[in-house]
């Protein structure tokens, strides 16, 4: 088995770095946020599907699950209801941009409201989710359900009843991968970034193989590409959602496969090859008109790395 892990270990640790190398951004440094707010009551899969409905008869133009404004911002939802909405790529400096998107948000959380009578709020948790019904229903999500239904005790409130807000820091060289991940794991401790002692015991009691604080974070490590080695051996060990067995025990030992489960892995600090970016998933969602100070306060940390 040990020969068989680190095979694995050197075969897709190079795989990812090569992945990284192909997708990095190019010129200035972007930035995102993917913001969720949590419905005042409890929603049920036909209540989100008709704010779905409304998204589209106001101007979102449906993405597969996705809706997307015409400044391309994005929305999706979360399992107990939550509505998602995730920016385009901005520079430190698209003030225009990031007013537009806030007005977006604030607009259509306002129509959602007047029209539905469902109220979404920027809060970090709301109590007695548990049993709520479960708002999507594709294989992955029945699969997570499942799994964090039997893996700790709170992880249906850690899906149905916390919001956050996850930022996203674009990664433009490989060499600054790893003082931009030191960074954003000593941001997810920090007042400002961190999340409240109510989701963190949540996050706590959801599953140990895919939550919590990643396992070389605040570690003196050598270079990018030992951090790497680091993150891929900890999802080789991290159950596979559905199976209930370690992803090195799984049938499909596929890079493909490994992505894919890398992505089901809800760490503080993680990959996110979509941009590619650094993700930080601590910070609370909260009250729209807070987030400005926060967003620039984010920003700024990170223009001189």
């Amino acid at each position: 088995m040990t020969d068989k892990i680190e095979r694995l270990v050197n075969r897709f640790s190079q795989k990812y770095i090569d992945v990284l190398s192909e997708l990095k951004a190019p010129g200035s440094r972007r930035y995102g946020f993917e913001y969720e707010f949590l419905p005042l009551r409890a929603l049920s899969l036909k209540d989100k599907d008709s704010v779905c409905q409304l998204l589209s008869e106001i101007g979102f133009s449906a993405d597969g699950d996705e809706y997307q404004a015409v400044n391309g911002l994005r929305v999706a939802f979360e399992p107990g209801g939550q509505i998602e909405y995730c920016s385009p790529p901005l520079l430190k400096d698209d003030n225009n941009q990031f007013d537009s998107l806030m007005a977006i948000i604030h607009q259509t959380n306002t129509t959602i409201m007047d029209r539905l009578g469902i109220e979404y709020i920027g809060t970090d948790y709301m109590p007695d989710r548990r049993e709520a019904p479960l708002c999507l229903t594709s294989d992955r999500y029945v699969k997570l359900h499942n799994r964090l239904a039997e893996s700790n005790t709170r992880g249906l409130e850690m899906m149905k009843a916390t919001a956050s807000i996850h930022l996203h820091v674009g990664i433009s060289d490989f060499e600054e991968i790893l003082p931009l991940f030191n960074l954003l794991c000593r941001l997810s401790n920090s007042d400002d970034f961190k999340m409240s002692p109510e989701r963190r015991d949540i996050w706590n009691h959801t599953d140990s193989t895919r939550c919590g604080t990643p396992p070389c974070c605040f570690e003196q490590l050598e270079s990018s590409e030992v951090l790497i080695e680091r993150l891929i051996r900890f999802a080789l060990y991290a159950d596979l959602l559905g199976d209930n067995i370690s992803f090195v025990n799984s049938a499909d030992l596929s890079f493909k496969a490994f992505l894919y489960h890398m992505t089901t892995l809800f760490t503080d600090v993680r990959f996110n090859l979509k941009g590619p970016t650094l993700e930080l998933r601590t910070m609370d969602s909260m009250p729209l008109e807070q987030f400005r100070i926060r967003w620039k306060k984010f920003v700024d940390l990170f223009e001189n790395i």
